[in-house]
């Protein structure tokens, strides 16, 4: 029993992952910070700072999974504290960034070691992913999110296999502008079929992300996504013909999210300023999420 803490990172789109299970993902600097307090008692509670979900049945299953790994059979009493920078339903992974803090969060609480950094990294990922399955925020278990969210730069993966396929840190000098609309999309909600009558292309992205085309893979898969949701690719267009590398939908949507250089922020930013909702600039991430325990 004790305290631990965790941060991890929201992450958009490379390529997604619904129609096909072969996903790829971009970590950027968005935080959320999970604080877990386990002690002996019943009930678990739960507090939020800067957003509010639906419900409470993604940490609560977060918390399962841990306790269940930690042998802990008799119950107990979780304080359960989430800080978040990132926009929920929106298609920046916020689920997949709690469920990652939480399980992490968690495990320090409950003194669980590992071998390696590298080897907690993997069963902290692992137990996230299938908390997300039990909680039905996901369809595909959302590895290449969760592996974005966790490891940071920029992973390409098989989500029913759970195996990430291809990895690598994007080159420096890029920025990722975000247009957040006001409305919220779940996954839920979505009509998969609209996704898998276009799975060729998703696969076509896949392929080129597995080989380094990343930004290309983007690409198609915003012209997908947006067909398949009814989006205005007209938005993604603009993005493009002001200097963006890549530009897409993240997840299910709503928010667009345009890969950029630096000295092509600006103009980038005053194609979709005149939008409603909000549009922010944020710092590619290439850093691993990190957890501690406390007290």
């Amino acid at each position: 029993m004790g305290k631990g803490r965790a941060s991890t990172f929201a992450a958009v789109s490379i390529v997604n992952a619904l129609a096909t299970g072969l996903g790829a993902a971009l970590s950027i600097d968005l935080r959320l910070e999970a604080y877990v307090d386990i002690r002996s008692g019943r009930g678990v509670y739960v507090e939020f700072e800067g957003f509010q979900p639906k419900d409470v049945k993604l940490v609560e299953a977060c918390l399962s999974r841990v306790a269940s790994y930690a042998g802990l059979t008799d119950g107990y009493e979780a304080r359960v504290r989430i800080r978040s920078d990132i926009p929920i339903a929106k298609g920046l992974k916020s689920s997949s960034a709690a469920s990652n803090a939480v399980v992490l969060a968690a495990m320090e609480a409950l003194g669980i070691k590992c071998s390696s950094f590298k080897d907690k990294l993997k069963l902290a990922l692992n137990m996230a992913v299938d908390a997300s399955l039990e909680a039905g925020v996901t369809v595909t278990g959302a590895f290449d999110d969760a592996s974005a969210s966790m490891l940071g730069g920029i992973v390409v993966t098989d989500n029913f296999n759970r195996d990430i396929v291809y990895r690598s840190k994007p080159r420096k000098g890029l920025k990722v502008v975000l247009y957040i609309p006001g409305e919220e999309r779940y996954t839920v909600e979505v009509d998969l079929h609209s996704f898998k009558r276009l799975d060729s292309l998703f696969r076509l992205a896949w392929r080129l992300a597995v080989i380094g085309y990343w930004m290309e893979a983007m690409n198609i898969n915003g012209l997908a996504v947006a067909s398949a949701l009814g989006y205005k690719i007209a938005y993604l267009m603009d993005a493009l013909e002001a200097g963006a590398l890549a530009a897409s939908p993240s997840g299910k949507g709503p928010a667009l999210a345009a890969v950029v250089e630096e000295d092509r922020v600006d103009s980038v930013l005053d194609r979709w300023l005149n939008l409603e909702g909000e549009v922010k600039v944020v710092d590619v991430n290439s850093r691993c999420a990190y957890s501690c325990r406390e007290g």
